[in-house]
């Protein structure tokens, strides 16, 4: 009984200590590495736990960071934007969260990284204002309240890699071309399609170039250290040399023969694969292609894929 008691009382006490230390501890966040943000890029955030009180600040921090930090994310208009489809996840677990006790004395700080992406769902460009939330006995308990952060702007702009629907025409109808909420075999099959009647502002309208760009590294870090403009120049390079045959690339060749084997994607990222056929002079070469697709803004884009021969017939 003794023990409990005791047991009891140091816990209370350490709640008290927590609470008590609170009012003179600070967090705050910054970006981590300042520089133009797309909705489908990284976006590093530095959050910093600072202690301008008297006394020892003791505090939970998870290993999994989602289970003591939050982001709020809100548009001009007020309207909050909706959470990760990742950070949804992880708070619907039942499982053991592992987690470390850590004391900053009085005048240290402690910081540590995070992607915003991991918390909030950014899908289109647009300012944003960011906030963060601290939970020192982690998400799941209220003892003790949140620590609450400066606010971040952020501006987001649209990605050089998707075409302006201005610029996006029907060779067929002379009607303007907008990407669809389409699921990811149908993304897929239309771009397929328009491959091979070489219909290609209905098959650039579903392709991220600025990601399919970025599968070679020497091309990665070329466009990682151009400025906005350098990079849109890079995208619509890349997209004449697919446009006119310049690029050895398997994303160009015209099959004569399609069909979809097998299609998985979650609420973010999608996987199509597609058995493609494409005649080479008396030979037929069987190629299998698997496409990687991610959502934005509701509508899938073509961000990556990977081919495996099988050979001919």
């Amino acid at each position: 009984m003794i023990r409990r008691f005791l047991r009891a009382a140091l816990a209370a006490a350490f709640v008290f200590v927590s609470i008590g230390a609170q009012a003179d501890v600070k967090l705050s966040i910054r970006f981590f590495d300042k520089r133009i943000y797309f909705p489908e890029s990284e976006i590093p955030v530095m959050i910093t736990i600072s202690n301008e009180s008297e006394g020892t600040y003791r505090f939970k921090l998870a290993d999994d960071r989602v289970y003591s930090l939050a982001f709020e994310a809100r548009t001009p208009s007020n309207r909050v934007l909706d959470l990760s489809d990742a950070y949804k996840i992880a708070m619907g677990k039942s499982e053991p969260v592992f987690y470390r006790e850590l004391a900053i004395k009085p005048g240290e700080e402690y910081s540590f990284r995070e992607d915003l992406g991991r918390y909030v769902r950014i899908a289109e460009p647009g300012s944003f204002s960011i906030k963060a939330s601290f939970f020192p006995e982690l998400a799941s308990s209220h003892a003790v309240s949140p620590l609450s952060s400066n606010t971040l702007l952020l501006s987001v702009r649209p990605s050089p890699g998707l075409p302006p629907a201005s610029e996006a025409i029907s060779a067929v109808t002379g009607e303007t071309l907008k990407a669809q909420a389409l699921p990811p075999d149908e993304v897929v099959r239309r771009t397929i399609v328009a491959l091979q009647k070489s219909l290609w502002n209905e098959y650039f309208l579903y392709l991220d170039l600025s990601s399919l760009l970025c599968r070679d590294q020497d091309a990665k870090r070329r466009y990682d250290s151009e400025s906005d403009e350098g990079r849109r120049q890079m995208v619509e390079r890349f997209r004449a040399d697919l446009r006119t045959s310049a690029t050895a690339s398997d994303l160009i060749l015209q099959p004569y023969y399609y069909e979809l084997l097998e299609t998985r994607y979650t609420e973010a990222k999608g996987f199509v694969s597609v058995l493609e056929k494409f005649k080479n002079g008396q030979l037929r070469m069987v190629r299998e292609y698997t496409y990687e697709l991610a959502r934005r803004d509701e509508v899938w884009y073509i961000v990556d894929y990977t081919v495996f021969n099988r050979g001919t017939e």
